[in-house]
């Protein structure tokens, strides 16, 4: 059941603090584990209740907690910075006030990926291994031009043109024709459990970064590529062989530099932990558990 918890917020106040909505899943008292807790971070418009099909089973032999981040869902941050940058701040803040024992591993899809990695960068004490989907190296010409559809979607100043504009671009075609039914409670979510300017302002601060070529990004040290350099645990890599928004080979590029176990679902789009939720656990489990 989801819950809040009080972190620092400076951009409140020297004195400031703000509340993080979060769900955290133990195993049963007989399951004997001794596993590191899983964090789990979702995609820019995602809250708890979209990893409600995964938190029961990974929870099953070890401490789950799937958080929102500043901007998304129902969290309470200021949203006069939402940067990654920030966001690192906030999971530091967020694992400590929840005292979970450390070093966690980490799990994070699309934007909640891209928070992954640059924790994983610039706090390796809090990091043992590191779980990304739906995260590439760089941004093809496409990819970009679904992001300029989804910045001229939010000009709108509805959620809900962006959660439709999105759809075609995130979840793959043979998923979308097998669950049709699911598309109008799909959108209904993304407006209802987020707020307009929780997701203006990560698109402005996270989102739209990957409009900058390459090199200028990198000169600020948080684009992935920059990021990956820094990374100093295992991680695994995964991505949709029918992903628009990573695409394959940029998704391989990013496992490549960081020396990372790289797999790729197919037929899946970008939404791998929902279109292949089975498997795509399976992957996850199996790595976190390899050193075990």
């Amino acid at each position: 059941m989801a819950d809040f918890v009080h972190v620092p917020d400076p951009q409140a106040g020297p004195n400031g603090t703000g509340r993080i909505r979060y769900d955290l899943r133990r195993p049963a008292p007989r399951s004997g584990t001794a596993s590191p807790p899983l964090v789990l971070l979702g995609g820019m418009t995602q809250t708890v209740s979209s990893w409600g099909g995964q938190l029961r089973p990974l929870s099953a032999t070890r401490t789950v907690v799937a958080y929102e981040t500043r901007g998304q869902g129902g969290t309470e941050l200021s949203l006069g910075d939402v940067s990654l940058a920030r966001q690192v701040e906030d999971a530091a803040s967020f694992i400590a006030a929840l005292d979970l024992p450390g070093p966690v591993d980490l799990c994070g899809f699309s934007f909640g990926g891209r928070v992954a990695l640059a924790i994983a960068a610039h706090r390796p004490d809090l990091v043992r291994r590191l779980v990304l989907s739906g995260v590439a190296r760089g941004r093809t010409v496409l990819a970009r031009c679904i992001l300029g559809g989804w910045a001229a979607a939010l000009t709108t100043g509805s959620l809900e043109a962006l959660a439709r504009v999105s759809m075609a671009d995130i979840v793959g075609t043979e998923y979308l024709e097998a669950h049709a039914g699911l598309v109008e409670p799909m959108v209904k979510a993304v407006v209802q459990r987020n707020s307009y300017a929780g997701i203006a302002a990560l698109f402005r601060d996270v989102m739209q970064t990957d409009k900058a070529p390459q090199p200028e990004a990198g000169a600020q040290g948080w684009d992935n590529a920059t990021l990956a350099a820094a990374v100093q645990c295992p991680a695994l890599v995964m991505g949709g062989e029918g992903d628009r928004l990573a695409a394959p080979a940029e998704v391989a590029a990013l496992a490549e530099a960081m020396g990372a176990v790289h797999k790729t679902f197919s037929p899946a789009g970008h939404t791998i932990p929902i279109e292949a939720a089975g498997p795509w656990r399976e992957a996850v489990v199996d790595f976190l558990d390899a050193s075990r």
